[in-house]
């Protein structure tokens, strides 16, 4: 059975349009509740030695991800993998740190910079899968149930949508809002792209009211769907 994380009580309150006056929380954008059975058949963890190995595998193997670029930012060894789609610039970006640990997991895409902003500096912490625990150090250990919960991610892609009021081919403004599980409301982000100055965004004209403006929205499960084939061949 997948374990899955825990509900965490959220505040719900107002997006705003500056980020940081949006609280962030240390939610992931895929469904805690929904339990699939094909993970329920995956071989043991002895499978696989580490963190890399194993997300290696399961990108590649999917035919929906090239080989991976490495690059070191301090303390982060960090590979990037670019989708075999040449119609796609989807992006998926693996962060890890000594000792085995993963430290995170983003999807980027140019085409939705909300999101992108969303996710900057989200990190995973140690319990984020476990039921009985909170949140704990940061980064996941190696083991079988951060393992399901990090096919989930993969399995299960982006949920909810981006809304964009773009003027000349450039996004000023993006509306996040996030589909969580019923543990969690509908969390909802506003992001503003212009070069105004704080008193201009907080009682200038809204940016949806100027002339010109371009309305467009993005569901991000068309940005990235999930891993279509999840280590089949092992199952």
């Amino acid at each position: 059975m997948l374990v899955l994380a825990k509900p965490k009580l959220v505040a719900c309150l107002l997006a705003s349009d500056f980020p940081s006056e949006n609280p962030r929380t240390q939610t992931r954008n895929f469904s805690y509740t929904k339990r699939c059975n094909t993970f329920d058949r995956i071989k043991k963890m002895k499978e696989f030695k580490n963190w890399k190995e194993f997300i290696n595998q399961v990108l590649i193997e999917s035919g929906q991800f090239e080989n991976p670029k490495t690059e070191f930012k301090e303390d982060t060894e960090i590979e990037s993998y670019k989708s075999t789609n040449r119609n796609s610039l989807t992006i998926i970006e693996v962060g890890y740190i000594k000792d085995n640990l993963l430290i995170y997991l983003h999807v980027f895409n140019p085409t939705i910079p909300g999101y992108n902003k969303f996710k900057e500096g989200e990190y995973f912490n140690q319990h984020d899968f476990d039921e009985e625990k909170n949140y704990g150090f940061q980064a996941l250990e190696f083991n079988e149930q951060n393992l399901k919960g990090i096919l989930s991610i993969l399995k299960e892609g982006l949920g909810g949508k981006e809304i964009q009021f773009i003027k000349d081919g450039e996004v000023l403004k993006s509306n996040l809002k996030l589909l969580e599980s019923s543990f969690y409301p509908d969390i909802n982000h506003s992001y503003d792209f212009t070069n105004r100055s704080f008193w201009k965004k907080m009682f200038g004209e809204k940016i949806q009211n100027m002339s010109g403006i371009e309305k467009k929205e993005i569901e991000l499960n068309k940005i990235f769907s999930g891993i279509k084939n999840v280590l089949q061949h092992r199952i």
